[in-house]
């Protein structure tokens, strides 16, 4: 038995009509597409943060004098 749950009651499949049980398909299936979005936008800002440390650490190797030969 399946069910969605909306503003916090839960509805059966079962008991819908063809259209609700469409609507319900297509909230569920942005649902998910949302949590693989997020998830997704955290692993790209994750990523940009590590090479925004990596740069900075160029960088100060950059400023930093060369030892005298």
């Amino acid at each position: 038995m399946s069910k969605i749950t909306i503003d916090n009651e839960e509805y059966k499949l079962e008991d819908m009509s063809e259209r609700a049980k469409g609507l319900a398909t297509h909230c569920r299936d942005l649902q998910a597409k949302i949590m693989t979005k997020q998830m997704d936008l955290e692993q790209s800002i994750t990523a940009r943060n590590a090479y925004i440390a990596d740069l900075k650490a160029e960088l100060q190797k950059e400023d930093k004098p060369e030892a005298a030969e």
